[in-house]
């Protein structure tokens, strides 16, 4: 076993000697989007952020407040703010979210709903939405920051707004978001600031310029999920920051992003594969298989 490990750390430190980052910039993001395109994402060296594709293949698989229930089962560890509200004879849902994925610290804006009744079983009550439609996305766009810190800015046409930072290790209280929604008319914007205005927005949280609505979101005005404040939760955290300083302490004679990944890729092609599919991977979904199967046709259910 000894002489096994000495090999091992040999080969790594052969490689580490050898590697030399490309120099063609655009060429590493053009390789890194090909790895990461089929996980539903992609990275944008100018705000050094990963984000979700507009046609990702979580767009199929909908919302429900299990997700959110389960999400630190798989190393998420954030804050929700569902904000519910009716218009055009569809129950909506626009839910936001900040805090911890595994190793990156992200936020996220998406937009959801459904004409179809709640689902009853044993294991679940409630509504399960579907993404919304091309023609449903609105504009948004969010600033995220740590403890007053700008760390990024997204914006865009979209149905799921994200952005997550590789390597940044943060807890939900020491992030806020502002996010900006431009509605596409008043009714659903009066929709949507009643929703705000149920869970106890007060008006200094929110602003309105026509049919724009702002909302500063620091605490949570919505029930946490059962885990929030648990030990597990913070046995998870615990993990998240130790992965989040070993990936800088072993890329650590790199400044950019895309040459830590190459350089990660060169000597472990296995953690570079794990850190590719960290965010929102297969595996989440399939501990919902169960409810997936109740709401999608079984034969045409969508495959990740």
């Amino acid at each position: 076993l000894i002489a096994v490990l000495l090999a091992f750390f040999i080969v790594l430190k052969i490689r580490a000697r050898r590697f030399r980052p490309t120099g063609d910039k655009a060429a590493q993001q053009e390789a890194l989007n090909r790895d990461i395109g089929e996980a539903g994402f992609a990275y944008d060296r100018k705000g050094d952020v990963f984000y979700s594709l507009m046609d990702c293949w979580q767009r199929e698989m909908g919302y429900c407040q299990l997700y959110d229930e389960g999400s630190s089962l798989f190393n998420m560890v954030m804050h929700c703010e569902p904000v519910r509200f009716s218009y055009g004879g569809k129950r909506w849902m626009i839910e936001l979210w900040k805090g911890q994925y595994g190793i990156t610290t992200g936020a996220e804006v998406g937009i959801y709903n459904t004409d179809q009744d709640d689902v009853r079983t044993e294991r679940f009550t409630g509504p399960f939405y579907d993404c919304a439609s091309d023609q449903e996305r609105l504009q948004m766009s969010f600033v995220l920051r740590k403890n007053g810190r700008v760390l990024m800015k997204r914006k865009g046409l979209h149905w799921w707004l994200t952005g997550f930072k590789l390597g940044e290790f943060s807890t939900p209280d020491s992030l806020s978001m502002d996010i900006r929604i431009r509605f596409p008319e008043r009714g659903m914007r009066n929709a949507f600031l009643g929703g705000l205005q149920e869970l106890g927005y007060g008006g200094r949280e929110y602003a309105v310029h026509g049919n724009t609505v702002t909302v500063h979101y620091t605490n949570p005005h919505s029930e946490q999920p059962l885990s929030h404040g648990s030990l597990q939760e913070a046995a998870v955290q615990k993990v998240n920051k130790s992965n989040c300083a070993l990936y800088r302490q072993a890329t650590g004679k790199y400044t950019d992003t895309l040459d830590k990944l190459e350089y990660i890729k060169a000597l472990v092609p296995e953690l570079y594969e794990f850190c590719m599919h960290s965010l929102y991977a297969r595996t989440f979904y399939e501990g919902f298989g169960w409810l997936i199967d109740l709401i999608h046709d079984h034969n045409n259910k969508p495959q990740p």
